[in-house]
């Protein structure tokens, strides 16, 4: 049985009469259908509305749930006598009769809630598997948007979209739309034209897809089924142990500059602990903030020429609590699309308005920033090297823009610390720009060989500020103090060799060089983060299993960590790579390229 569950960008979009339009095509191949109201609210009728629709005896209707108020489902009104769950969908669903067809339609959009612990469509998607979860988007101005947005939400699951004209709309806006579902790889299964009583398939072979059952025990638990999806599409997460003695190279770590083991930083660490001992055992505000602590934030604050410099325990704690924490839900943030979790995450948190441009695309940041000049207060989120891509924005060209239009600027540095800068501070020190970032995040963990984060500032108010309002500050236990020493030590040595940078920088641009000539699609410049993008999944990982095979480890990046399709080999360069490190690595990709083609 092929099933098909039936979703929308938004309420009142035309779901049911696209349901109906799918049930006489199918109908039409000589196939029993079945129309699914997954639930109905305000009795609508809208199930015999698609049987009308439909126009053929083979066509059955089923409602599973109904509420009386044409509201969401789990509005007031709808739950008085009970909500909705995700079991009790599921288990109704699977009752009903099997036929050659299944048509399954849920109310509203995508996001709309559906069961009290908050699953919504996507989630009964998931645990539902159908063949194909199929989008009905409006086509009009704003569909580009909402369908962008779609696909990443829907991520994994395997979804198309269908535009439909619920009235005419210029023809200039239709082509527009069709030129962007063609240049962003969206899926497109059919375009509906007004009172349409046929749909034309574009891509009909994403009605073939086929879903391999899942185990029925995951039938009724949406995040078992989650995982179950993930499997199936290559992108389950899991964790590898890696041994203390392994002789493989090591380039999926972030340990650019190699000092992880430097004895310098080793024996000071262990002097640390035989001082201070292995934890700090309390908060910053009771006993966690020590000497060593207090040390390493006046070396960062030199660093950044004498700016105030607060140390957290993780990046991720960092980001969330700035974003929340200096912005207000009446603001608008102007983000670069591809920043990290964390900064998505901490711009959700804070309430304000999220604008997300092209990535590394300045002109549409100023196009943004035009509209909004004036309108309420803007604050602009970017990463200096991006950790997925590699690449870097002009951060020259943004400083200009600061002097053009008001704006606060939060910058990420965390994947630019050691490879760039005059003493190795990051991109804004090498281009020059410091003084126009008003928050600078960094990380302990990468460069600097030991953990934790630390925050610039651009006055001492914001500093006072994040220590008696941050949860994520004053709440957790504070990072060793041998963690503090280490990193200390690692600024020190940073600051003292500036050739390792300049080297390092011309070694990753050779190689990128050399990857493009064997004929691989390889992005960024001289960053220490090179991908080279492998399409699919499966892909990736094939890859990735050849290099460990040869004794050199790499990332296998898949979605949703990247887009759909765009699956890659994250290899992590170190600054103390040889050139015949450079030429194992380069023959190792030689060798897998002869064989792919």
């Amino acid at each position: 049985m092929q099933t098909f569950f039936i979703t929308a960008n938004d309420t009142d979009v035309g779901k049911t009469y696209i349901m109906g339009l799918l049930a006489r095509h199918f109908a039409a191949q000589g196939k029993t259908v079945q129309l699914v109201k997954a639930l109905e609210c305000g009795n609508s009728n809208d199930a015999a509305c698609a049987q009308a629709a439909a126009a053929a005896a083979a066509v059955s209707c089923h409602t599973l749930l109904s509420y009386p108020e044409a509201l969401a489902p789990l509005a007031r009104g709808n739950t008085s006598q009970g909500a909705p769950s995700m079991p009790a969908l599921l288990n109704h669903l699977h009752a009903l009769p099997p036929v050659d067809v299944r048509l399954v339609e849920g109310a509203g959009g995508v996001a709309v809630p559906i069961d009290p612990d908050g699953l919504d469509w996507r989630d009964f998607a998931q645990a539902l598997m159908p063949d194909c979860t199929l989008v009905v988007v409006d086509d009009r101005l704003g569909s580009i948007n909402q369908s962008r947005l779609l696909h990443d939400y829907l991520g994994a699951l395997p979804h198309a979209f269908i535009l439909n004209q619920q009235q005419a709309v210029d023809a200039a806006v239709h082509e527009s739309n069709l030129d962007a579902y063609h240049s962003h790889r969206l899926p497109l299964l059919a375009c509906v034209g007004v009172a349409a009583d046929t749909i034309e398939l574009r891509t009909p072979d994403l009605l073939d897809r086929t879903v391999q059952p899942a185990p029925s025990i995951s039938r009724c638990n949406p995040r078992l089924h989650k995982l179950e999806v993930r499997k199936a599409a290559q992108t389950l997460r899991d964790l590898t142990v890696r041994a203390v003695d392994e002789t493989i190279l090591n380039l999926a770590d972030n340990d650019t500059l190699n000092l992880r083991q430097h004895p310098l930083i080793t024996a000071a660490a262990r002097q640390a602990i035989s001082h201070w001992g292995t934890s700090s055992s309390a908060s910053p505000l009771i006993t966690g903030y020590t000497a060593a602590h207090a040390k390493l934030e006046q070396a960062l604050s030199a660093w950044y020429a004498n700016r105030p410099a607060l140390i957290w325990n993780s990046g991720y704690a960092a980001n969330q609590a700035l974003l929340k924490l200096f912005i207000d839900r009446e603001d608008l943030i102007l983000a670069d699309r591809l920043i990290h979790h964390s900064l998505i995450s901490g711009a959700l948190a804070s309430g304000a308005r999220l604008i997300r441009f092209r990535h590394n695309d300045l002109k549409h940041l100023e196009a943004l920033l035009a509209t909004h000049r004036g309108t309420r207060k803007i604050h602009l989120v970017t990463e200096s090297v991006y950790s997925m891509d590699g690449d870097y924005p002009d951060l020259r060209q943004i400083a200009q823009l600061k002097s053009k239009y008001q704006f606060n600027w939060l910058l990420d540095e965390a994947h630019a610390l050691g490879w760039y800068g005059a003493s190795g501070a990051g991109l804004a020190e090498a281009m020059g720009v410091l003084e126009q970032v008003d928050l600078l995040i960094g990380t302990l963990g990468k460069a600097l060989a030991s953990s934790g984060a630390y925050t610039i500032f651009k006055h001492t108010w914001m500093r006072d500020y994040c220590i008696n309002e941050a949860g994520e500050f004053i709440y957790s236990t504070y990072l060793p103090p041998a963690a503090a020493v280490a990193a200390d030590t690692a600024l020190e040595l940073i600051r003292q060799h500036p050739q390792w940078r300049t080297a390092a920088q011309a070694s990753a641009s050779a190689f990128r060089e050399t990857l493009r000539e064997q004929g691989w699609d390889v992005l960024g410049t001289d960053s220490a983060v090179v991908p080279v993008l492998c399409g699919d999944s499966d892909k990736a990982l094939a890859l990735a299993a050849n290099l460990l095979q040869a004794g050199i480890r790499v990332g296998a990046i898949r979605p949703p960590t990247v887009a759909q399709g765009q699956a890659r080999l994250r290899i992590s360069l170190k600054a103390t790579l040889t050139s015949q490190d450079y030429t194992r690595l380069a023959d190792c990709f030689a060798r897998s390229h002869m064989c792919d083609a």
